[in-house]
């Protein structure tokens, strides 16, 4: 009986030890399972996907009406499944909406369909729906919502809000360095003794915003390397020379792609070993990025134009639904804007069923990052996150001025 007793308990270990590896090694699940609430049943498919350190769960909610409800999650639950734990509910004449809360009673963003369309609750704030007598029954339940206003936690030079993200630093060009915006803090880096406006020879590689140094009198070989991380600055002097008439065509992993105009030459300056080197020429063409690849083309086209990377993910299918003007890959979504400023995402599984998160009809230089959404509106700079919803977090006056190649965004 005891050598039984010892098996079934050396079967369970094992068991166990099994269970955990799968789970260590498990990058993505999918279930099915339903919750009732107050009498109502909702039929939940949760789909479960690791990328990097990243954890995407992603949601369709169908109630007894057939209606379905779209939305996602962007926790680290060490793989958990059923991580819904409950659905609050709430109904104005045509529009049925419901908020997710999750295993830790954690809420997360109210998800709305009126006649078929999903939007969020951001979109219909927008539109004058103000959800307070919901808010406020929800929050007699016990719920915690952060729906404080835009205070102003610093103003040297620019203007931080509360809002701001905390895993996140955002840099501003100040014409001679750089901002460097996190949290609570504003540090202000210059590398430059004159104003350098137009900035087409400053990009972020990595951790490192990258500039040349345009002091330089007759062509560029120095080129200033700010860590934004340690808000440090250096700099490197190559052995090839640009002249003042060149741009930078873009980034692509740690190399930096510089198009000079007058020579009509391309080169990669690749910011890990700090060295330049010629890769296109009037005789060997230029090598351009279109849509995820190199393409060759006419190095004389390409400088008459001023033509630079094509960082625009280009999907057919997305095209022939939506028409859109610009689309964002981002994990298993894409994001992407219709032509009167309206931003939407949908799930690259299901292209057919799209979100309408918010609209913005000053929406510049959209970056998404990790289902985080920042860009320029005005003289704002504006995140918008499944969790926080649409926020004000920077203001800076010069914005309204110019908001080419401005901002750029660092996840910590």
């Amino acid at each position: 009986m005891k050598k039984v007793i010892k098996s079934i308990i050396a079967l369970a270990l094992l068991f166990f030890i099994f269970q955990l590896v799968v789970t260590f090694f498990e990058t993505r699940h999918e279930i099915i399972y339903s919750i009732s609430h107050e009498g109502k049943v909702y039929h939940i498919k949760e789909e479960f996907l690791k990328e990097d350190k990243n954890h995407y769960y992603n949601f369709e909610v169908t109630d007894e009406n057939s209606r379905k409800y779209i939305f996602y999650y962007n926790k680290n639950y060490n793989k958990q499944n059923k991580i819904l734990y409950d659905i609050e509910s709430y109904q104005e004449n045509n529009i049925h909406c419901i908020l997710p809360v999750f295993k830790d009673k954690e809420v997360g963003s109210i998800i709305c369909n009126q006649n078929g369309e999903l939007l969020s609750s951001t979109y219909l704030k927008q539109a004058g729906l103000t959800f307070d007598n919901w808010y406020g029954s929800l929050k007699s339940k016990g719920y915690v919502f952060d729906d404080s206003g835009d205070d102003i936690v610093s103003q040297e030079h620019v203007t931080l809000y509360n809002h701001f993200p905390k895993d996140y630093k955002i840099t501003l060009w100040s014409y001679r360095g750089l901002y460097i915006l996190s949290e609570n803090t504003v540090k202000k880096l210059d590398v430059l003794d004159n104003d350098y406006y137009e900035n087409t020879l400053g990009t972020l590689v990595g951790n490192y915003y990258i500039v040349a140094d345009t002091d330089q009198q007759f062509s560029y070989n120095r080129f200033y390397m700010i860590n934004v991380l340690n808000e440090t600055k250096d700099f490197v002097e190559t052995d090839v020379e640009i002249s003042k008439d060149s741009y930078f065509l873009g980034t692509i992993d740690d190399q930096i792609y510089i198009l000079d105009r007058d020579k009509k030459l391309e080169y990669t300056f690749h910011t890990k070993t700090k060295k330049i080197k010629e890769i296109g020429s009037v005789s060997s063409n230029a090598k351009m990025y279109y849509n995820g690849k190199f393409e060759s083309k006419d190095i004389n086209i390409v400088s008459n134009n001023k033509e630079v990377f094509q960082m625009n993910k280009i999907v057919k299918e997305l095209d022939d639904l939506y028409h859109p003007k610009e689309i964002k890959e981002s994990g298993d979504k894409y994001f992407f804007v219709t032509n009167d400023n309206r931003v939407y995402y949908v799930m690259k599984d299901n292209l057919e069923t799209k979100v309408l998160l918010f609209q913005d009809a000053n929406l510049h230089d959209l970056k998404v990052i990790d289902d985080n959404l920042f860009f320029i509106s005005g003289q704002d700079i504006i995140w918008y996150s499944v969790k926080s919803g649409y926020r004000r977090i920077v203001t800076h006056n010069e914005l309204l001025y110019n908001n080419k190649n401005i901002f750029d965004v660092l996840k910590k």
